[in-house]
């Protein structure tokens, strides 16, 4: 694969397996008759345009800054002592930032796990392919939050 280009293979596998991840938890939490969202819905913006700039335009980024890209920084620092755990400390830590980045309910936290550790992994992936990592990631978030946004408000009308 030619090095610093964009894998879109990879942001179009990644967004499936998180969207997919998400759509089973929440069925699996609806059949439990449990709310997973808690208190988002006093959170977020009732605007459908409101919804769109800050999950689109201001999560992705901003959430791949601090729960991708400020992670890999700092456990790199101990790459060498971690040798070959490396990338599984990188991506536990990148996940569990996510993850209590989401903090509307312990379910939505729970949930937001597994997304975690697809986007730690996109990012790990793509640094070590000498690919643009923060891009690749973002895309993949931004992916992924495009189709709950468009899931919740055309099916669910939330």
């Amino acid at each position: 694969m030619p090095r610093g280009r964009i894998d879109f293979r990879l942001i179009i596998i990644s967004a499936f397996i998180s969207i997919l991840y998400t759509l089973l938890i929440s069925a699996l939490f609806s059949v439990m008759q449990q709310d997973i969202n808690g208190d988002m819905g006093q959170r977020m913006p009732k605007s459908l345009i409101e919804r769109f700039c800050l999950a689109i335009l201001l999560a992705p980024p901003l959430e791949t800054l601090i729960c991708q890209a400020l992670p890999y920084a700092v456990v790199s620092i101990f790459r060498d002592r971690l040798q070959q755990w490396f990338q599984h400390v990188y991506i536990i830590t990148a996940a569990l930032f996510f993850a209590f980045g989401h903090t509307y309910s312990s379910g939505y936290v729970l949930a937001m796990y597994v997304p975690g550790i697809v986007l730690a992994y996109s990012y790990s992936r793509s640094k070590d392919q000498n690919r643009p990592a923060f891009v690749t990631t973002m895309l993949v978030h931004l992916l992924h939050n495009g189709i709950a946004l468009l899931w919740n408000y055309y099916l669910t009308g939330v």
